[in-house]
């Protein structure tokens, strides 16, 4: 049988990234070709996870390193730079100036090529408790965090740019990713820390927690690339409280957690989001529950710090 994807070429940029190392690989199983663009601030090697694919990553520092590209069907859009250290005001400038003004020269080589779809990896930091519930993926963004008003702004960025071309694009607002190689600061990285390590943690019972394994995120993400027909989707599961989840951490790892459990009202006054995961799902999406999400990350029992990247 004719491999899924054989005959098209796909870009991806941010490709050494958490996200960028797992699409690469499972869109060259399909059948792909791969672009793996290395734009201005990322590493040409990644650093908390090995590189699996077959493409060797393509840095890009200006619009003479496009000549020698080959035009592609279809973009996925990873790259984004985050510096976490300053203050409010400088992040959102820093998120805008790096991931957009930069990048100007590669924004306009795009534009000019027949892509079949241009899909935007965004996130539901769009939104915030400023929204009202339940949220779905047209209601009007609210964002509360530098990140999400960055976020927000590169997603009206990029229909401004591609609304006089026959692209289509679509912004996919994906939820927090777990896998190997994710930040310390995330929560099955913090509960394994707390369970194995004997550091102790902080848990906010009431905090609603919307988490999704790298795996089933890549073959939604693939999904939206090659079947997408509107322009925004929320990739986010059911939510589930940060208290039940510890819970259910001990219970699959077997380990008491040393752990200073907070149960603060604020934190159950939080975003309800309408999930278009099912949209996007095909017999080849790979679906990760959240017993397995935690099963996975006791096995690996990876918490490796770094900057932060998709």
């Amino acid at each position: 049988m004719m491999p899924l994807l054989s005959g098209r070429t796909f870009l991806i940029t941010g490709a050494t990234g958490r996200l960028g190392c797992e699409i690469v690989p499972r869109l060259e199983q399909f059948g792909a070709r791969v672009l793996p663009l290395v734009l201005e601030g990322y590493p040409e090697k990644p650093k908390r996870v090995s590189w699996k694919g077959r493409s060797q990553p393509i840095p890009v520092a200006d619009e003479k390193d496009l000549a020698r590209l080959p035009v592609p069907d279809c973009v996925i859009s990873l790259h984004w730079r985050v510096d976490r250290t300053l203050p409010e005001a400088g992040q959102l400038a820093y998120e805008i100036d790096c991931n957009l003004n930069r990048l100007d020269y590669f924004w306009s080589w795009l534009v000019g090529k027949p892509l079949q779809r241009f899909v935007n990896v965004s996130s539901i930091k769009v939104f915030s408790h400023l929204n009202e519930n339940p949220i779905c993926a047209y209601t009007e963004p609210r964002p509360a965090t530098p990140y999400g008003m960055a976020k927000l702004t590169a997603e009206k960025f990029f229909d401004a740019r591609f609304s006089n071309t026959s692209s289509p694009v679509v912004h996919v607002r994906l939820c927090s990713v777990a896998s190997v190689g994710e930040h310390p600061s995330q929560l099955m990285s913090r509960l394994s820390v707390g369970a194995f390590e004997g550091s102790s943690i902080r848990i906010h019972t009431g905090h609603i927690v919307y988490l999704i394994h790298i795996e089933e995120a890549v073959d939604l993400i693939i999904s939206a690339a090659l079947t997408a027909n509107r322009s925004r989707y929320i990739l986010a599961p059911e939510g589930r409280k940060a208290g039940e989840v510890a819970t259910k951490f001990e219970e699959i790892s077997g380990q008491r957690l040393k752990a200073d459990y907070i149960d603060s009202a604020l934190e159950k006054n939080r975003s309800i989001f309408v999930t278009d995961m099912g949209d996007l799902a095909t017999d080849w999406t790979r679906r990760v529950a959240l017993e397995s999400i935690i099963s996975k990350t006791i096995e690996s029992r990876v918490g490796v710090g770094g900057e932060g990247m998709l």
